[in-house]
């Protein structure tokens, strides 16, 4: 329950004066800088796999039971299984592709981040939101919400 403001402050002061800590929030950082480079070098080789054209490289990004759902020219699509793979086997590599990636949040074993995707095997752009788990040490992408820009 959050105390009211008034007793928020009393709390605060008393702390300040006397150097206890009890009812302060305390900012501590919990997730090592290393695992914010994991995460990215994960989605690098997504984009990596894209611009080759690697269907076997997509095969370690994606978890087993991941579902990606997106918007293309205006209609629903997407479902169950590595759809990243798919599209490469049908439409190829992307040697144009250029992407950024911001890694938007991170948990000991969660992860969101934002894809922005320019010049796909079809000439597409798109933006991309993939949420990652880590299972047995290993980062993966398990759903992915994407949107491809009109042409």
């Amino acid at each position: 329950m959050l105390l009211p403001f008034r007793n928020r402050c009393k709390i605060l002061c008393q702390s300040l004066c006397t150097g206890s800590k009890k009812g302060l929030i305390v900012n501590k950082k919990n997730i090592p800088v290393s695992e914010y480079k994991n995460v990215r070098d994960l989605l690098e080789r997504y984009v990596e796999a894209l611009r080759t054209g690697s269907v076997d490289m997509m095969s370690g990004i994606f978890h087993k039971d991941v579902v990606t759902h997106g918007i293309v020219d205006g209609e629903l699509v997407g479902g169950t299984g590595n759809l990243a793979a798919e599209f490469v086997r049908i439409n190829g590599a992307s040697p144009e592709i250029t992407s950024h990636i911001d890694i938007l949040d991170i948990t000991p074993v969660t992860a969101v981040a934002r894809i922005i995707i320019e010049n796909d095997a079809i000439g597409s752009d798109c933006c991309e939101y993939v949420n990652l788990i880590k299972t047995d040490g290993k980062w993966s992408v398990f759903s992915k919400a994407f949107l491809q820009f009109d042409k």
